[in-house]
């Protein structure tokens, strides 16, 4: 269903003009940038023998119901590879090739700032881009909502991804992870319009917030499955080519872009898969 909300610009702070000298947000702010952020995104591996067990099973299941010697391994290894999950063609082919066919083109036209309803410090730059701050975040343009995650996101915070429809970088995801909460009936499958309110930053969380290019791949950023990025660049504060084009692509809309703190080249040194 189409989501309709105003889009009349709306000062966000009326009572913020800006930080002064001696703020005790801004002292916590200071301190939040200067924490230790710890590695991020780790998730268990799968066992590798979960796939043979269950073409034993299949086989074995086969054999009980009067197929005996005569079954065919053939057909019990392609039931036992087949999804268990019924999912349509055109969904099942965007969560596989989306990531690939994103140009992460830096075109503002037809886009807005996401940061423009809210007040951030930039970070660094890493999978995406590190922020600081308080305020709201709203889409870049209008999308589909692909996933909402408050709890075991994989991230340290809520991860929310979105689909863009349009302008150069269509077909594009979108992330907004970390220190940040949906928007109250925010709900996977919703449409939303360029500047519309998708989530609230929490102020001085520990990790920030990070927002970036999106893989829509479960809650993976596009730098992790593209293979720009794994846990040494994050101790080490390397730049990924994906995080790179995203704080690019924030400045051209004149946001904040974030920081390249690392002190050497490494995954994030070419923006092709």
């Amino acid at each position: 269903m189409e989501r309709a909300r105003d889009r009349a610009p709306v000062d966000p702070w009326p009572e913020a003009e800006r930080w002064e000298d001696g703020d005790p947000w801004q002292e916590s702010l200071a301190r939040c940038r200067a924490r230790r952020r710890r590695p991020r995104h780790s998730r268990s591996r799968l066992v590798r023998g979960v796939p043979a067990l269950a073409l034993a099973g299949v086989v074995l299941v086969a054999a009980l119901a009067g197929g005996g010697k005569g079954a065919d391994p053939t057909a019990a290894r392609a039931d036992a590879q087949r999804p268990t999950t019924a999912a349509s063609p055109a969904k099942a082919h965007s969560r596989r090739t989306g990531w690939r066919s994103c140009p992460l083109a830096v075109a503002p036209a037809g886009y807005t700032d996401p940061l423009q309803a809210a007040i951030v410090q930039p970070e660094r730059i890493d999978q995406g881009v590190d922020y600081a701050g308080i305020g709201k975040l709203v889409a870049i343009g209008a999308g589909r909502i692909t996933d909402i995650a408050s709890d075991n996101s994989g991230w340290p915070g809520a991860f929310i991804e979105y689909q863009l429809a349009d302008g150069a970088d269509a077909g594009c995801y979108v992330y907004y992870a970390e220190g940040v909460t949906p928007t109250d009936g925010l709900r996977v499958g919703d449409t939303v319009s360029a500047g519309e309110p998708l989530a609230t930053i929490i102020p001085v969380y520990p990790t920030g917030i990070e927002i970036g290019w999106g893989a829509g791949v479960r809650t993976k950023a596009y730098a992790k499955i593209a293979g720009q990025w794994d846990p040494t660049d994050d101790e080490d504060n390397i730049a990924s080519a994906a995080g790179k084009s995203f704080s690019a692509l924030i400045a051209a809309l004149g946001g904040p872009p974030g920081k390249d703190e690392g002190g050497k080249s490494g995954a994030g040194t070419s923006l092709s898969p």
